[in-house]
Parts: structure tokens; sequence; C-alpha cells
């Protein structure tokens, strides 16, 4: 459920209330909103926990059921009390509490077994290790396979925002066109050829790309914002994620 945001002036500049800065704000105790934000962003955000356990070495059925058992401890308990507004990136909060949790995991007996009573489920497994293939490939560490997989998932929550901008068929055929110059060194190839198929001038075309490059990186800032308590983290989180891309 999303969080409705809140504005508030930080040295004289205002900014939106995240989901992050909800469920951190809500201290000791949690309430409604911070549950639910809390929610929305796990359901979001849990690929790179699979990924991380993949590449720590569990089976796809053990990574599917860990996932699943982290989420549903973290949403059962009240974890978040030892979180420090100083370093309130969900991000950092997510590693640390999944390694933590790991290792507890395999010290005790499983507590939860698949297919529980748990509300919170994640995609079919197949789906799940389909999603990690890459990381799994490049035989990242579990923490780079973790950024990497972070990375995907902020970028391509922000794409589908940026699809769904672009709903009317006109704007829908522009963006299916360029949407292959959003990623990497943002060249289009046959740009002439593809001006003449979409009925407009090369350089009108070339307008077009920029500003939607523009408009996906303002919803990738926008996604990676959502996830932090303080705005000043921004540039920081970005740099992460950029790097871990690339």
């Amino acid at each position: 459920m999303p969080v409705n945001p809140q504005k508030t002036t930080i040295a004289g500049a205002e900014f939106l209330t995240t989901e992050w800065s909800v469920v951190l704000q809500a201290g000791h105790g949690q309430t409604s909103g911070s549950a639910h934000a809390l929610e929305a962003l796990c359901r979001t955000y849990w690929p790179p926990l699979y990924s991380y356990a993949r590449r720590e070495g569990l089976t796809p059925q053990d990574a599917q059921d860990a996932t699943q058992e982290f989420i549903v401890n973290l949403l059962r308990r009240n974890d978040l009390a030892s979180v420090s507004p100083d370093k309130g990136r969900f991000r950092s909060f997510l590693l640390v509490a999944l390694k933590n949790f790991l290792v507890s995991r395999w010290r005790t007996e499983r507590a939860q077994k698949r297919g529980g009573q748990s509300e919170f489920v994640v995609l079919e497994s197949g789906e799940a290790e389909k999603l990690c293939q890459p990381e799994l490939i490049d035989q990242l560490s579990p923490e780079k396979a973790f950024d990497r997989r972070w990375a995907m998932t902020v970028m391509a929550c922000a794409l589908d925002r940026l699809r769904a901008e672009h709903q009317s068929p006109d704007q829908a055929r522009l963006f299916t066109a360029l949407q292959p110059a959003l990623a990497g060194s943002g060249r289009m190839e046959n740009q002439a050829a593809l001006a003449a198929e979409l009925g407009v001038t090369p350089g009108a075309l070339a307008t077009a790309a920029t500003r939607l490059r523009q408009r996906y990186r303002r919803l990738i800032e926008d996604e990676v914002r959502r996830t932090l308590e303080k705005p000043a983290d921004l540039a920081e989180e970005l740099r992460v994620l950029f790097d871990a891309w690339t």
C-alpha cells in the first residue's frame, strides 16, 4: 500500500517523506502506516535478497525459503528499533539484517516450513532463479550480487513508471523505439531510418531521446530517494547504484 508523501523542510528546502523515513520515524513502536510502508518496500526489493542467498551457496529452494522467512520475520518483529537514524538507508539495513538472519538460520533449525502461514509470497522459484542468473553467471561475491540486483530492481521500477507515462498509441510507439537508447551509451542505431519510421525528423527524434533519458534519470533518483531517510545520502547511494550497474 503506497504511503501518502508529506512535505518537510530541511535547511530551507522541501523534501517528500519517503516510505523508508515513515518506517524509521515510527521508532520502537510501528504504526499502521509504517508497517504498510515496510511491506511495500520488501515486496519491491526482495530480488537482491534472493541473489545474495544464492551467491552464499543456498539452493534455489533454500534461497527462496530463506528470503521469504527473512521478510516475514522482518514484518512481524520490531527489528527496526536497532536502526540508527544516521544510517537510514534501506539497502544497507536489508543487507546487514539478512547477513545476521542467515547466520542465525544456519545455527538453528528453521522455525518456518516452506508454504507456511506467511502472507508474503515471493515469485515462483523458477522466476526468481531467472532473475539472478546474471549474478550467478558472473560469479559475483554475495555483496556485489546484492548490489547489482538492487541496482537492476531500482532501474526496472523506474522504467515501469516511465512506460506508464507513455500510454497513448503515439507515446507508446515512441517509448518502444527509444527504450534501447536508455541503457549503455544512449546511442541510437539507424537513427535516420528510425526517425522515418516514426514520421519525425532525426533532430526531433534525438531531442525526444534526450528528454526520455533525462526523465528516466529523475525517476531512478526518485526510486532511490524513497529508500533513504536523509536526502543528503542521495548522491552517494546513486554512486553505489551506478557502480553496481556498470
